[in-house]
């Protein structure tokens, strides 16, 4: 049911609608007493309203979903001449679903990014996420943060973002890294470190976290397919001698031998991946 009103939101979003509080209109208003909802779009300025058959419909506020999406517009004039605007084929939406269901839409307004939630590693996109302010709608109504690529909203956020570092997702790509969240043959690795892979993001000085950060930086690696394509094409040796800096005296000949096989792992990939891709494009 969630995907399916998902996909009708997707394609209603200048039809989303949000629930006013009460009190939005004017007590002189025939209809004052009713539940109203507000258009997302600066091109309907004039209260919407469930319509009394809508299985939606409810006197109680508190009772209505805080956002749906309509597929048209009724407007009828009531016994006192007033012209009322009656939504209908309504759906109930999730707010959450906002940030990704618009994503490049005018509706949609980014902003700069957020200490909280922390960023995290998207698998799925092979990059690190992190969370911007995000506004919906002309009337620029607040949602959920939503979840971007970090590198690029800070390039977007520029000088307004405050509280990050332009290599803050070279930063926390290490740190990922050395936690083993960003490659399966290094689950484990911290368990051999002498420092815990979250001091990398706690900006600190230490000579170890500047020059891993300052490498990734300057070779431009902050996903995984980045990293296979340096090892690959650059440096198959590339991080190998920093990592001795962060490991355990007695675990060095395992930490040596788990780089050594993962090195070698996502290469293979790597070169497979590109040899299916040429084959691709010959036939």
């Amino acid at each position: 049911e969630g995907l399916v009103c998902q996909a009708i939101t997707s394609g209603l979003l200048d039809n989303v609608a949000m629930l006013a509080p009460p009190g939005t209109l004017p007590t002189d208003h025939p209809y004052s007493h009713r539940p109203v909802y507000l258009s997302c779009s600066n091109t309907v300025k004039e209260p919407l309203f469930l319509g009394v058959n809508s299985v939606l419909h409810s006197r109680d506020w508190r009772q209505l979903p805080s956002w749906v999406c309509f597929q048209s517009i009724i407007r009828k004039t009531a016994k006192e001449g007033t012209s009322i605007a009656i939504i209908k084929t309504v759906t109930s939406v999730d707010a959450l679903w906002l940030g990704e269901l618009a994503a490049g839409s005018r509706l949609l307004k980014l902003g700069s990014p957020l200490k909280s939630p922390l960023p995290t590693y998207n698998a799925t996109k092979d990059a690190v996420y992190c969370s911007v302010s995000t506004k919906f709608g002309h009337q620029n109504w607040d949602i959920a943060p939503t979840q971007v690529e970090m590198h690029g909203a800070i390039q977007h956020a520029g000088k307004q973002c405050q509280g990050f570092a332009p290599d803050d997702s070279f930063r926390w790509f290490a740190r990922f890294l050395l936690e083993g969240k960003i490659m399966p043959e290094l689950k484990g690795l911290s368990d051999h470190l002498n420092d815990d892979p979250a001091i990398i993001t706690r900006k600190t000085h230490a000579a170890k976290v500047v020059t891993l950060v300052s490498l990734l930086a300057g070779a431009g690696v902050d996903s995984a397919a980045a990293l296979r394509k340096h090892w690959v094409e650059t440096n198959d040796k590339f991080l190998f001698r920093q990592l001795k800096s962060w490991t355990k005296a007695d675990r060095a000949p395992e930490v040596k031998k788990m780089w050594r096989n993962t090195v070698k792992s996502q290469s293979t990939m790597w070169k497979s991946k590109k040899r299916s891709l040429l084959e691709l494009r010959e036939s």
